[in-house]
């Protein structure tokens, strides 16, 4: 699979970067839409699970990787559970830039003709061009690192590895 096509599970948010992290449908081909450990022939491999359940496994995960405390934790998993598919009801746009969820028509950023962009919010996109052309993957890294530091009252290094490894899965940063 190449890094145009990677995806992140639309029920745990992993990202699926090679054909193993897929999980499968019933008729054993790779599912498009959920990972390995959350789907498998064809069905979830929790049913009942909640989305606060499913927050719970994710922030116990982010915590311990990145040094956030709990609860922070467990409230940033559900922030970001929300906008998938298995809780969303519908595959919720991010950004291919940032990552900011695209609710709204107004969180969409526009081509050249004005038309709303389908892969990049209004911060990062307007008139058909990047807002900063210049800006590189060292300094988004930079840049919002210290707002995920603040938001989650977590080490800046450790927030720089959580962003950078962020970042590396969205369009605009695959190498």
């Amino acid at each position: 699979m190449d890094n145009k096509e990677m995806k992140s599970c639309q029920s745990c948010g992993m990202p699926m970067q090679s054909p193993s992290d897929f999980g499968t449908k019933a008729d054993g081909s790779p599912s498009e839409d959920y990972c390995t450990y959350c789907y498998q022939g064809g069905a979830f491999t929790e049913p009942d699970i909640t989305m606060e359940e499913m927050a719970e496994k994710g922030g116990a995960i982010m915590a311990e990787m990145y040094e956030i405390p709990i609860e922070n934790a467990k409230r940033f998993a559900l922030e970001q559970l929300s906008c998938l598919k298995r809780w969303a009801g519908r595959e919720v746009p991010s950004c291919g830039s940032c990552g900011m969820p695209m609710r709204s028509p107004g969180e969409f950023g526009t081509g050249a003709d004005g038309s709303p962009s389908k892969d990049y919010c209004t911060h990062c996109y307007r008139d058909g061009a990047f807002v900063e052309p210049e800006l590189t993957l060292d300094a988004a890294v930079e840049r919002y690192a210290p707002m995920m530091a603040g938001h989650l009252d977590m080490p800046l290094e450790r927030a720089r590895e959580m962003v950078r490894q962020y970042l590396s899965t969205l369009p605009r940063w695959r190498v």
